[in-house]
């Protein structure tokens, strides 16, 4: 993925993931059950934790890129990793679900906002950070 401006990952994370919630609840039982579907999923609260997982780990794996630009992380096992984020949150209601997503989404926004042009313009972080963003958007998008 190219390099990301910061105000393309703010855009989505405001005007994409931000009104994601509210656009997948107005769809119809049928459609939204098609969508996630579609997607792998067969909740909505799975899907949101999904995506709650992977930004919590786009910013730790940011965090260490700021203390150690040398650091490689092992590769993810993505299903292994997808299944138990949806497994951690398979006795929780789904606005519990929600609101972690949404926190989460906040979080990820702030750093962004915060993070020193210098950081966000080493390639590590700019991809780490585009991925979250841009590119996970792309995968779950909706119109």
């Amino acid at each position: 993925m190219n390099a990301v401006l910061r105000n393309e990952m703010i855009d989505c994370l405001n005007l994409q993931w931000g009104t994601y919630v509210a656009r997948l609840q107005g769809f119809s039982k049928k459609d939204l059950s098609a969508f996630l579907q579609g997607q792998g999923y067969a909740r909505l609260q799975d899907l949101l934790a999904h995506v709650a997982a992977w930004w919590q780990v786009g910013m730790r794996k940011v965090a260490d890129f700021q203390r150690d630009p040398a650091i490689e992380h092992p590769a993810n096992d993505v299903d292994a990793f997808n299944a138990s984020a949806v497994a951690e949150v398979r006795d929780l209601p789904e606005v519990t679900v929600i609101n972690t997503f949404e926190t989460t989404r906040l979080q990820l926004l702030d750093l962004i906002q915060t993070l020193s042009d210098a950081d966000l313009n080493t390639p590590k972080i700019n991809h780490q950070l585009a991925m979250e963003t841009v590119g996970h958007w792309q995968d779950h998008q909706v119109s």
